[in-house]
């Protein structure tokens, strides 16, 4: 795979695998030959839409991270802003705002 520009820490992004599935995690650190990930989520289609689910169901991934290796990645790129928050509310219960008004709370 050929990515010129090293994604920067905290980046939250989007990993096609050579098996199909695509993942959506935070990048910790990306060295030569992986991506150090934190809480990655599989993309799952439904019919309500697009959901994510934990990738590892037996891993600790609240405390550890893990590397994804770039030989099984096939295609990358930054999250859509959309899903990021999506994906942010999933892996923290913390729901970000819509728009860049204020928002006022009663």
């Amino acid at each position: 795979m050929l990515n010129s520009k090293k994604y920067e820490k905290d980046t939250i992004v989007s990993f096609k695998i050579v098996n199909g599935d695509e993942l959506i995690a935070k990048v910790v650190e990306e060295t030569d030959n992986g991506y150090v990930v934190n809480k990655p989520c599989t993309v799952v289609p439904s019919q309500q839409g697009i959901g994510l689910m934990q990738s590892l169901f037996t891993g600790d991934l609240e405390n550890h991270t893990v590397t994804l290796s770039k030989t099984h990645v096939m295609l990358s790129t930054r999250t859509i802003n959309e899903m990021e928050k999506h994906y942010i509310k999933t892996t923290t219960g913390i729901e970000t705002p819509d728009g860049s008004g204020i928002s006022i709370v009663k």
